[in-house]
């Protein structure tokens, strides 16, 4: 039996803000490709019969599409246990699987991006501009490093964690990403995983490539 708390409880010894949070609009991303499922898979039999790689770019490429296809699981952990939790509000344990399935997600992204930035030597955003993907990159990093952000009040006063959810997205005590705009950097890396998948190809398919999250 699910136990009753106060507002005051639930922001101060279970999550910030958990009181406010009541709903959230989290994009279906299972259908975004019809290959993500198989990304991976189709990299490694590619490499293995179509085409031939220095080690440093298979291993780039590899781990890039071994982050985003797991990064897409770990989404529809996190929008399936956020929803859970949404439809039984007392049950905490809920919001916090939740919680620990969207730090995935955070930590997959990035590191794919990181993994990408590698590959093209450009720099993914610049000190505190603003763009989605420095925000994303603050966000990781709070959670990341958590005992730093403990040490140096970075989580902040009377608070439980570095990263939460709100009705719009997650949430740090400096930064946010909305739900939305964690999609569409999705939507950005099942681009580039299409075309990665099959290394013979891919630099003709990235000739279209979007702009990217901003």
């Amino acid at each position: 039996m699910a136990i009753g708390f106060s507002d005051y409880s639930k922001d101060t010894f279970v999550a910030p803000q958990l009181s406010r949070f009541t709903s959230a609009l989290i994009r279906d991303m299972s259908k975004t490709s019809d290959q993500q499922q198989h990304w991976l898979a189709n990299f490694i039999l590619n490499t293995m019969v179509r085409t031939s790689m220095d080690d440093r770019s298979r291993q780039t490429l590899f781990n890039f599409l071994r982050r985003t296809q797991f990064a897409f699981s770990e989404y529809e952990l996190a929008r399936n246990k956020t929803a859970d939790y949404l439809a039984n509000p007392e049950h905490f344990l809920k919001y916090l699987a939740a919680v620990g399935h969207w730090e995935v997600v955070l930590s997959y992204i990035y590191q794919a991006y990181e993994l990408l930035t590698r590959a093209e030597k450009n720099a993914l955003f610049k000190k505190d501009d603003g763009t989605t993907l420095q925000r994303l990159n603050l966000l990781y990093n709070r959670s990341k490093h958590l005992p730093k952000a403990i040490n140096s009040d970075q989580i902040g006063h009377g608070s439980t964690l570095a990263v939460w959810l709100t009705n719009d997205g997650l949430r740090c005590p400096d930064g946010h990403l909305t739900f939305g705009e964690l999609a569409e950097i999705l939507e950005e890396l099942a681009f580039v995983s299409d075309a990665v998948q099959d290394p013979l190809t891919m630099h003709e398919k990235l000739s279209g490539s979007p702009s990217g999250p901003e």
